[in-house]
């Protein structure tokens, strides 16, 4: 297996059903952003792939930050204000890509949003869920 590839761990979870799986999908659309930064390194790829990710992540973010709502979670602004930067952070990424591609810039990507993620999830969704309340992780999001 490729160190670059994340797989899905517990540890990632939040304890809401929807957010894990918002997670899995974000995990696996990373992987596919990593599978062509490293062999097929062809920028109209890449975009195609970092436009998955945005779509998907600005879908999940709406969700968590609904349920961070919800629960009136205390640190909301600054957890949103990072999904906004990721967002961003993408975007520039794909109008910054100009046809000279080179593997340094694939392994850039791939280095900045497995780290991104991990740091993400394993410190500020650790942190919502320790706030989460029994009776909010267990109900769907409508």
């Amino acid at each position: 297996m490729n160190c670059n590839f994340l797989e899905w761990s517990e540890q990632f979870g939040v304890g809401v059903r929807q957010l894990d799986d918002g997670h899995k999908e974000l995990i696996d659309l990373y992987n596919r952003i990593v599978l062509v930064c490293e062999q097929e390194l062809d920028e109209r790829s890449i975009c195609e792939r970092l436009r998955s990710f945005v779509s998907y992540a600005k879908h999940h973010f709406a969700q968590e930050e609904e349920y961070m709502l919800k629960i009136h979670y205390d640190d909301y602004v600054q957890h949103k204000l990072e999904h906004d930067r990721v967002l961003q952070d993408a975007e520039d990424f794909m109008e910054n890509l100009n046809g000279a591609l080179t593997l340094p810039d694939g392994q850039a990507i791939v280095k900045y949003f497995k780290y991104w993620l991990l740091r993400h999830i394993m410190t500020r969704d650790a942190e919502l869920r320790k706030f989460a309340r029994k009776p909010y992780a267990d109900r769907p999001i409508d």
